[in-house]
């Protein structure tokens, strides 16, 4: 663990970002963008490709995806429908939750400590994902891609959980495994803690900025 500033007696709160922090969705999502852009016969990409895509949310998703040349708002947008179908589908084929998630959530369980997942993931998918993998623990807040918050790293669905959980923002340790995950951190005056087993990994983390960096779970607990 590679650490900045922190103060093991500071932090009260934690928000998670889903999709390369607390699950490894990357070959579900993979496979059913790939399908889509077969049945539009677009060459595929290969599965680490998808490291890249993901983040910025479904529609961003499939734009990158798609050949620069085709890349019409009409055609992003069939393509967006067509991709959602597919892995509606095929959410939970190949998904799991990273090695150490569980020990980790069982251990902010038992400080009750208040949890929140914020990710780019549609609203719907979201909550598919939690409900099935991660019913097991409580979630004060569970917030996606909706009309409801513009996408991270907006901070202020990150804000609206501070405030409705009744702590300030620097209360909150904020992880994720992207840039974009940091970036939210740092507009919303959260720690950001970056999730180095995640999609993205440790460079990007650390050429972000990220206050904290983290090889495995468990190493958040040291920060509490």
């Amino acid at each position: 663990m590679n650490a900045l500033n922190t103060k093991s007696d500071h932090f009260q709160a934690i928000i998670f970002d889903l999709d390369g922090t607390l699950l490894d969705t990357l070959a579900d999502i993979a496979e059913s963008v790939n399908r889509t852009l077969a049945e539009y016969h677009f060459p595929v990409h290969a599965l680490d490709a998808y490291r890249f895509f993901i983040g910025d949310g479904w529609e961003m998703l499939v734009t990158r995806a798609l050949p620069e040349a085709h890349r019409s708002e009409q055609l992003i947008a069939e393509c967006v429908t067509r991709s959602r179908k597919v892995y509606r589908e095929n959410w939970n084929r190949q998904t799991r939750l990273y090695a150490g998630i569980s020990e980790l959530l069982d251990n902010l369980s038992k400080k009750q400590i208040p949890l929140a997942v914020l990710s780019n993931k549609p609203q719907d998918f979201m909550l598919k994902c939690v409900e099935f993998y991660l019913k097991k623990w409580r979630f004060k807040f569970l917030i996606g891609q909706s009309a409801h918050f513009p996408l991270k790293p907006d901070p202020a669905s990150a804000l609206e959980v501070a405030r409705q959980i009744g702590l300030s923002p620097s209360a909150f340790l904020f992880v994720g495994d992207s840039a974009v995950d940091i970036e939210t951190a740092d507009a919303a005056g959260m720690h950001s803690v970056g999730a180095g087993w995640g999609f993205r990994g440790p460079q990007e983390l650390e050429e972000s900025g990220c206050q904290t960096l983290v090889h495995h779970p468990q190493d958040i607990l040291s920060l509490l």
